[in-house]
């Protein structure tokens, strides 16, 4: 997990930008609503603040609607997701009346924030690759493993997928939150993580800053073979986000990297960084540390910089287990 600082002058700007584009559109489909309970609902406050709270915020709003419409309920919304997990020849016909209810209140909403068929669309003229270039992160922010680079010139070309970390499935209501829009890979976004149900108590947010308590670590199988192992406390944050993600069996096809710096490690141990050091300061004497290490490892020493290069915290991690980031 990659933690992107939601105060950072260039995020705060991105968010600016989002709520400045977005929040006109939102409004007008609102106010072209007939007068009805959900137009009551979502006034220019809530509009304002659904695209813009932050995470541990966020979810109140899709409670809050819930009981603001007539009919609706938590425990009905509930029940809507267990329904709809049932083949529509198998449920009954009770199961059938609350499916319909809930599913007409989801277009309804679905035509407001409309992400899919809007705001994920090249042609959209804020869209997605907007919002992607103006965050400016570099790789997954779940895995660290792939680069999520924007390309938008001379066309829209390539972007990271924008993981909802509050499914929009579950959660229709933020299909457009800024704090919900996750820039990822497709491993994680879609064939991981899925629709898995997530909430700022029990798994790790990306803009939520914590001190987290794990670290990537590696035992010896056999001869030059290795195997990862992420060090955490069971059942906590850290531990369910590690298994949501699948990280640990995911990092488990980046054992090479492993092996190429044990075997840095044995050939060169912390000598070599000096000697590489003394190398390129005939070069350059105002190179940095940080400069060092990236061309040496090819990552960010940094955590803050984790995001621009793949693999960052993992090389980090086990470097620092190998006693090679010795002063």
């Amino acid at each position: 997990m990659i933690f992107l600082d939601p105060y950072s002058p260039h995020i705060i700007k991105a968010k600016e930008e989002h709520l400045k584009r977005l929040f006109p559109i939102v409004r007008k489909k609102v106010n072209k609503l007939p007068n009805c309970e959900l137009k009551t609902f979502l006034n220019e406050s809530r509009i304002k603040r659904i695209l813009t709270d932050l995470p541990n915020d966020l979810s109140y709003h899709h409670i809050a609607l819930l009981y603001a419409i007539t009919g609706l309920s938590l425990s009905g919304w509930s029940e809507y997701l267990r329904v709809k997990k049932i083949n529509k020849d198998k449920r009954l016909y009770a199961e059938t009346i609350i499916f319909d209810e809930y599913t007409n209140f989801i277009l309804k909403v679905n035509k407001i924030f409309k992400y899919s068929d809007g705001f994920a669309k090249k042609e959209t003229k804020y869209s997605t690759y907007n919002l992607a270039e103006a965050l400016n992160v570099q790789t997954c922010v779940y895995c660290n493993r792939t680069y999520t680079k924007t390309v938008i010139n001379p066309n829209k070309i390539t972007r990271p997928e924008f993981d909802h970390w509050y499914p929009k499935e579950t959660y229709p209501i933020l299909a457009l939150s800024f704090y919900n829009l996750i820039p990822s890979c497709h491993i994680c976004n879609s064939s991981v993580k899925g629709s898995t149900v997530m909430n700022t108590t029990n798994y790790l947010h990306p803009y939520l800053s914590e001190k987290i308590d794990m670290k990537f670590s590696y035992w010896i199988k056999s001869l030059n073979k290795y195997e990862f192992k992420i060090k955490r406390i069971v059942n906590s944050k850290e531990d369910n986000t590690i298994k949501a993600f699948k990280l640990e069996e995911i990092y488990e096809t980046h054992q090479d990297e492993i092996h190429d710096l044990v075997h840095l490690r044995k050939l060169y141990s912390v000598d070599y960084l000096v000697k590489l050091r003394g190398l390129l300061s005939k070069v350059d004497q105002k190179i940095s540390n940080e400069e060092i290490y990236r061309l040496a490892f090819g990552t960010s020493f940094e955590e803050k910089d984790f995001q621009k290069r793949p693999l960052s915290r993992m090389k980090r991690d086990i470097l620092d287990e190998l006693g090679m980031l010795n002063d």
